[in-house]
């Protein structure tokens, strides 16, 4: 891999900051502006503004170009966040929440997008596995920053530096895009209609009520453990975890058929969530969620190697459908887990994790005939 690749892969992944951390920044300004219901409003708009919008911004991508659709998406994304971090009282901290989520810049779209054309051998694997390297490092590191700013100055100044940090790496990004602009939008029919593309976003929903229940698990499981302020080291093992395994197919590339690699992946993802309702202690929890990380990234990086590879020149469009599967798989999740994490803070309550990896390994094995079995692009 070239070194302007790498770059852009972890300028455009800085980028995402302040869009990683939003969950966590809008709780902490709503709950100053108007309590927890005004936290969770608000955190529900941005999430529906952004799965209203990022079809709408993917499929700009290859019609107008990379670098303007991120400049514009951008700026305006910059904007609503700083409204958001000056705003006093419950309706406008909810406005301003959505219009973030609504002007949410599609870079992760249009980096999984750009990848097969950046990559000189043509097997974009090791790539989508250093950006999923990416991913993890951002959101082990992202807390520890929100955290040390909220204790400096407080929720807005940490929302506030999060954008600018953003806003930086996203211009340094733009810079190293290449001249990808005006690409053609192929005819053909619906994505939709692209039987493999229903596997897989079925598939995705799921991972993604998984991944929802699990945000609202861990702060129930730490606090039934006497230990609430011990959720963010849960979440950054986690992280830890999946850092681990995405460097390790980072290191050694991807082997075997592509296919084949999904769904083990997938079953080892499922498997491995079976003993997260185990544990009773934060320690024990730690071995767990650590473990349950390892495949996750690997898994990742496969799932966006197969969603390019399928959906071709429209790969972008596929990815802004993703993402809005993946706010409302999120939200299911979380909706879910909300009522077992106050009943049984932990334990039991995590089966509701197995059960939706457990579905999309059905989908996905029912449906395997639909998928690519290769690796090429």
């Amino acid at each position: 891999m070239n070194v302007c690749l790498f770059g852009l892969i972890v300028c455009l992944n800085l980028a995402q900051l302040p869009v990683a951390m939003r969950p966590l920044l809008i709780a902490l300004v709503g709950a100053e502006a108007g309590g927890f219901t005004t936290a969770g409003l608000a955190s529900g708009a941005a999430a529906t503004g952004m799965a209203l919008s990022a079809p709408w911004w993917s499929r700009g991508l290859p019609r107008f170009g990379d670098r303007r659709v991120l400049i514009v998406s951008g700026t305006l994304f910059l904007a609503a966040e700083l409204a958001l971090a000056a705003s006093h009282g419950p309706l406008q901290t909810i406005g301003a929440a959505a219009l973030s989520g609504l002007c949410t810049p599609p870079i992760s779209s249009s980096v999984r997008s750009m990848l097969p054309h950046l990559t000189s051998s043509g097997d974009p694997s090791r790539a989508y596995a250093v950006n999923a390297v990416a991913v993890e490092t951002v959101y082990i590191g992202s807390p520890l920053w929100v955290s040390g700013w909220v204790a400096l100055a407080g929720p807005a100044a940490a929302l506030v530096a999060s954008a600018l940090i953003g806003a930086v790496a996203l211009a340094a990004g733009i810079a190293l895009v290449p001249a990808l602009a005006h690409r053609v939008h192929p005819a053909g029919p619906s994505l939709l209609a692209i039987p493999a593309v229903r596997t897989l976003g079925a598939t995705y929903l799921a991972y993604w009520i998984c991944m929802g229940a699990m945000w609202v698990l861990l702060p129930a499981f730490a606090a039934h453990a006497g230990a609430p302020h011990q959720s963010g080291l849960l979440v950054a093992l986690w992280s830890a975890g999946s850092l681990a395994g995405g460097l390790i197919m980072a290191a050694r590339g991807a082997h075997g058929p592509q296919r084949d690699r999904y769904l083990w992946l997938l079953a080892t993802l499922a498997a491995t969530s079976l003993p997260l309702a185990m544990p009773t202690t934060i320690a024990a929890m730690a071995v767990a969620i650590t473990l349950f990380g390892v495949a996750l990234s690997p898994w990742l990086a496969t799932n966006d190697h197969l969603a390019a590879q399928v959906a071709g020149g429209r790969s972008s469009t596929l990815f802004g459908w993703l993402t809005t599967a993946g706010q409302i798989g999120s939200a299911a999740g979380a909706t879910l887990a909300g009522p077992l994490g106050d009943r049984y803070g932990g334990g039991p309550a995590f089966l509701v994790v197995t059960a939706a990896l457990g579905i999309g390994l059905a989908i996905a094995l029912h449906r395997r005939e639909t998928l690519p079995r290769d690796g090429g692009a």
